[in-house]
């Protein structure tokens, strides 16, 4: 329509010149058809009253005249005409082209004016329209998932891996560990090589009951299964000796529902009930391992409200179950579901988290405008467990000197232990970034105490003063922190140098790393005292003892209380070797990694598309706190290795994945064995990952 207009208006400018010449002259020639006819119409009067004409006019009585005489009249008649038409013309009234052409002007520029600012007011709402439309897609995005009522997401993951001397040739520690499960067929000749592969489809389907209501559900079908295991053999090819090779077919695998939880949106905030995962931070403390690498992931039976945002604040409360203790479901079940016996020695969690967070949308905005993008928040947990029931009791009513509870559980009160468990765990993190730099921290700290770590009928018969030790309180005091830094070079942000930092405390005058307080000590490991006074078989962790409990109550006079060694979150990987497989977890020490990253087809949050090639390498440097805490001993080191990585991944549009890592670790004397009476050093050890996975 403005076009139409547009072109209407300059189609008349372009007419103006041509209509101001065409209209005198047509004005002048029909002057002159007047003046000419009135001319003859008077010499047609003329004739008819003279003699001669009437006798011309009869036709007969007039002779024929010469050619030359008939064209004589003629002639004078026309330049008798010409005069008249002359006049005619002169007196014409004349035509104003300049005047015509200011109004045509007149009008073409007003019609201009009108189609240029609608013309503007529709670019301008367009432009509009369009820069609304980029910065809300991905809220767009999110809408139009709002409105499928389920929303399938996941992953299938396949995970082969390799590993080559990760028991690093040293032996075994006194209490006959190795730092990784050895071999067990052909080590004494040499067989250093271990390789599996595991299976996993993780199904995480979101239903969403209304716009206020969802449910959230996630199940692990093959859950980590290791392929080739479970193999049903068939007795009747070879009823001796069924080998697996003859196997046909695979034993069935439970689907594990880990989380199934809800959300219910009302006007003042949002309230989440049921069994959910956490995640906290960069996931040093509370991690919900939903990477595509993880196996590990926090998951709390939990009721929580998170209030209406404030000033870009949001405030969340959370209550946790974290144990319910004794339970019961009747005599036979008649109950229909498991009823707590006591709620005296239920576990609980209280938290409260701050946090401010930029959406991803305001986030996007901040870094195209080369400004900064500033998050944080802060955790503030309490643990609470007054008793407990470590020993179930016996379903005989008459059991346990008849005392008996609700259902007839027989549960003996003798058996309750009183733990006044108090633990603090606040949590702080911090996220900077601009549009070519990161930088995230987070550091957690663990304090409180557990009133006795026994249970009382352990400590019936025993010496007065060994009673008094076992019932010393467990203190806590623990710090955790970690870093990661990375800088984008090159267009698309194609290249990342990146910089992680970390630190977990260790517990000095302890042995071992502290990551698996289950496991017993060596000989050289204090006992722990039994019923009948002698030694137990369960022991603190001794020198040279890769791993164990901390805590030694076995005199009054050299006893290790507390645990002051913080463990990082399973979930979160820093590496292949050293930390993932040897020592488990982050923990009595610290470590230092510059890596790069390198995808040539850039990164989408730049401008690339996050499809194609991706190229990663790193080198970590690791040592302990302290040297006890080390397999070395207290007279050894605290250096525990230097290890690389490298990597290559490829992503397609259609969001399949696969990678191929390979890590080479370094032992330095840290993890020497020196009670073998002479020393033993490590040996190098290799290891290889190859992921194919479908995310969706």
């Amino acid at each position: 329509m403005h076009r139409s207009s547009a072109l209407a208006a300059i189609f008349c400018l372009a007419a103006v010149p041509a209509l101001a010449q065409i209209e005198p002259a047509a004005a002048a020639k029909t002057n002159a058809k007047k003046g000419a006819a009135k001319a003859k119409t008077n010499r047609g009067t003329d004739a008819v009253d003279s003699p001669s004409a009437k006798t011309g006019a009869s036709g007969t009585a007039a002779a024929p005249s010469s050619p030359d005489t008939a064209a004589t009249p003629a002639t004078g008649s026309q330049s008798a005409a010409a005069p008249a038409e002359a006049a005619a013309v002169k007196t014409a009234p004349s035509f104003d082209s300049e005047e015509f052409r200011r109004q045509v002007m007149e009008e073409v520029r007003r019609e201009l004016q009108k189609t240029k600012d609608e013309v503007k007011q529709e670019t301008a709402w367009v432009e509009q329209d369009s820069q609304a439309r980029v910065q809300d897609s991905e809220a767009v995005e999110q809408l139009k998932q709002r409105v499928n009522l389920f929303q399938p997401h996941g992953y299938l993951r396949l995970r082969g891996e390799f590993f080559h001397n990760l028991t690093l040739g040293r032996g075994a520690d006194p209490a006959g560990y190795t730092t990784f499960p050895s071999p067990f067929i052909g080590a004494d000749n040499g067989n250093k090589s271990q390789s599996d592969a595991n299976f996993r489809f993780r199904f995480e389907p979101t239903l969403e009951v209304s716009e206020d209501l969802a449910i959230y559900t996630q199940l692990d079908i093959f859950d980590n299964i290791l392929l080739g295991s479970d193999p049903i053999s068939d007795n009747y090819i070879d009823p001796y000796t069924p080998l697996a090779i003859f196997a046909k077919g695979r034993a069935a695998e439970a689907v594990h529902v880990k989380r199934l939880w809800g959300r219910v949106n009302t006007q003042v905030g949002e309230i989440l009930f049921g069994r959910m995962g956490y995640h906290w931070g960069l996931g040093i403390l509370h991690n919900d391992g939903n990477c595509l690498d993880c196996d590990y992931g926090d998951t709390y039976d939990r009721v929580a409200f998170a209030p209406r945002e404030f000033k870009g604040h949001h405030l969340t409360a959370m209550f946790d179950l974290l144990s319910k203790g004794q339970g019961t479901t009747g005599e036979h079940g008649e109950l229909g579901r498991a009823v707590d016996l006591d709620t005296l020695d239920d576990g609980y969690r209280i938290a409260v988290e701050i946090t401010h967070l930029d959406t991803p949308e305001d986030a996007k905005r901040k870094l195209d405008a080369n400004g900064w993008v500033l998050n944080y928040g802060l955790l503030l947990d309490r643990r609470t467990q007054n008793w407990d029931t470590p020993v179930q009791g016996s379903l005989d009513v008459n059991a346990d000197n008849g005392v008996g509870t609700l259902g007839g559980s027989g549960i003996a009160r003798a058996r309750v232990v009183r733990r006044s468990g108090q633990i603090y765990q606040p949590d702080v993190f911090v996220s900077l970034r601009k549009r070519k730099f990161r930088l995230d921290a987070e550091i957690a700290t663990t304090f409180g105490s557990i009133g006795t770590h026994q249970n009382r009928e352990l400590l019936i018969g025993l010496d007065p003063n060994l009673v008094l030790a076992l019932q010393q309180p467990v203190t806590y005091a623990q710090v955790g922190g970690a870093l990661q830094s990375d800088v984008a070079l090159f267009p698309a942000d194609a290249l990342l140098i990146g910089l992680e930092l970390g630190g977990a405390s260790g517990d000095k005058g302890a042995n071992g790393f502290g990551a698996r307080p289950w496991r017993s000590g060596g000989p050289q490991g204090n006992p722990q005292p039994n019923a009948t006074g002698g030694p137990s078989v369960y022991r603190s962790a001794g020198p040279g003892d890769i791993d164990g409990n901390h805590i030694d109550f076995s005199n009054l006079d050299n006893s290790h209380g507390r645990v002051n060694n913080f463990v990082f979150n399973r979930a979160f990987n820093v590496d292949m070797i050293l930390f993932r497989n040897l020592v488990t977890a982050v923990s009595s020490a610290w470590y230092v990694k510059p890596s790069f990253r390198y995808r040539p087809t850039g990164r989408k949050s730049a401008g690339g598309n996050d499809t194609g090639f991706e190229l990663m390498a790193s080198v970590m440097y690791a040592q302990s706190w302290y040297a006890e805490n080390t397999p070395s001993g207290p007279s050894g080191s605290k250096a525990l290795g230097v290890e690389a990585n490298v990597g290559i991944t490829y992503d397609t549009s259609d969001r399949f994945h696969t990678g191929l890592a390979y890590g080479l670790l370094l032992p330095l004397a840290g993890f020497n064995n020196n009670l073998t009476g002479s020393t033993v050093t490590p040996g190098i050890a290799h290891a290889a990952r190859l992921i194919m996975a479908i995310p969706f």
